[in-house]
């Protein structure tokens, strides 16, 4: 049997082709989430996390996210307990912005923090806090994988 080049050109031809277009349908199935939607407004408000963190550091402990009894737990340092602040915690989800939400409290009282389990998923999770207390704001960002 005689091999013909020009049979064997088509059939090549022919997978190149099946093989660039499995390649460009992939790619257009392909999710692309974005860290934020909004970078102006976060970079104006990124002065305010700085002085957040620098705050944050100067207590003494940190801010933790726990699981307890089957719960998902925020725990604030000591310093702030029994204070009165207002609080918001975005619940961050690195790999599907679709997952994150957010928790706001006004003149709560500081002290432990439950999420809520119905929101939270199995994989890595960032709570990104901010904490107003008085005339100073506070900023953490635990994590947690589950």
């Amino acid at each position: 049997m005689k091999f013909n080049w020009g049979t064997g050109l088509v059939i090549v031809l022919a997978i190149f082709i099946l093989g660039m277009g499995t390649a460009v349908y992939k790619a257009t199935q392909a999710r692309h989430d974005l860290v934020t939607s909004d970078y102006y407004q976060e970079e104006l408000a990124y002065q305010g996390t700085i002085d957040g963190k620098r705050n944050a550091r100067e207590l003494k402990g940190q801010c933790q996210l726990k699981v307890e009894d089957q719960k998902l737990m925020l725990h604030f340092p000591e310093d702030l307990n029994d204070q009165t602040a207002n609080l918001e915690v975005l619940m961050y989800f690195p790999t599907d912005a679709k997952n994150d939400f957010e928790l706001k409290e006004e003149n709560w009282k500081v002290g432990n923090y439950e999420i809520p389990g119905s929101k939270i998923g199995a994989g890595k999770w960032i709570a990104k806090i901010r904490l107003e207390s008085g005339d100073k704001m506070y900023y953490f960002e635990p994590e947690i994988v589950l």
